[in-house]
């Protein structure tokens, strides 16, 4: 696997370097073991989950068992981010949580450990349903306190968290001992969100963008209406890719490298689109093999 040492990294705030690409795996259906074990084939070494995300937590577990078991990688060259859902964010269920989610991975610690949105909400609500009656009080300054456990008893190298405004990043770093290594939020050439990429460079947060295609063909999920082919139909963007001789996705996705900015891309096509594109573009970086977001 000589390509995956090539790979863009990003220096994170606790001395760890993330892989700049993660593949991401939610609400995907043809998720399974094959999948995942594809991805690692080609060289990729960052894979983004979440509690939320159904059995992919499991799937994932079982596909990286395998993975070793067939000599494809070791647990230290994977970087494994997962995240803790909003009906689960109460101080006292936070280590238990992620406890699960180890087990269902099959690992003893996840490289990063974030908080999905910053509420907290009744186990019994329906995400995409939500009513004034689902949401709970927010205990953040106990819930982050939970999270620096985590680190302390190492069941994950870093903590951050995910969908977190200036606001919300501000009054975390007022009481927090470990700052945010991960700020992970919707980011593309059509939502720059420069505001909040600035303040977590300020602070030495890394971000990372998911959707960073614009999400496209989320229109069948439960989501509804959400993601967009925009980014990739950008004409702006497609005359760029025609003067390098790349996409239009690659070159959304370039952008957010150049900006220091990691990505979250998924694919089920191994043919076509970011599971092979975009790692032929991380490998036409030369011999750059980290970088920092700050």
């Amino acid at each position: 696997m000589g390509t995956a040492e090539k790979q863009l990294r990003l220096k994170l705030n606790n001395g760890e370097l993330m892989p700049a690409v993660a593949t991401g795996t939610a609400l995907l259906k043809e998720f399974n073991t094959e999948f995942i074990l594809k991805a690692i084939e080609l060289g990729y070494r960052h894979f983004d989950t979440a509690k939320f995300y159904g059995p992919s937590e499991k799937i994932l577990g079982e596909a990286f068992q395998e993975a070793f078991k067939q000599g494809l990688v070791k647990r230290e060259e994977l970087f494994i981010t997962t995240k803790i859902p909003p009906s689960d964010m109460n101080p006292a269920d936070i280590i238990p949580t992620l406890k699960s989610s180890l087990s269902a991975l099959q690992l003893d610690y996840v490289d990063m450990y974030l908080i999905h949105w910053p509420l907290s909400i009744r186990a019994e609500a329906t995400w995409w349903q939500l009513t004034p009656e689902d949401y709970l009080p927010l205990d953040m300054p106990g819930c982050w306190k939970a999270l620096e456990e985590c680190v302390e008893l190492g069941l994950t190298k870093g903590i951050g968290v995910s969908n977190w405004s200036v606001k919300n990043l501000k009054s975390l770093v007022s009481h927090a001992k470990i700052i945010p290594a991960v700020n992970q939020i919707e980011r593309h050439p059509g939502c720059e969100q420069s505001a909040i990429v600035n303040y977590c460079k300020e602070i030495g947060t890394v971000v990372t963008g998911y959707a960073a295609l614009g999400a496209p063909g989320y229109g069948a999920s439960p989501l509804g209406t959400y993601g967009t082919n925009a980014v990739i139909e950008s004409p702006i963007l497609q005359e760029i890719a025609a003067k390098y001789g790349k996409t239009s996705a690659q070159v959304a996705l370039r952008w957010a490298l150049e900006l220091g900015c990691g990505v979250v891309v998924k694919s089920v096509n191994p043919v076509w689109t970011a599971l092979t594109q975009f790692l032929s573009l991380m490998l036409g970086a030369g011999e750059q093999t980290e970088f920092f977001a700050v």
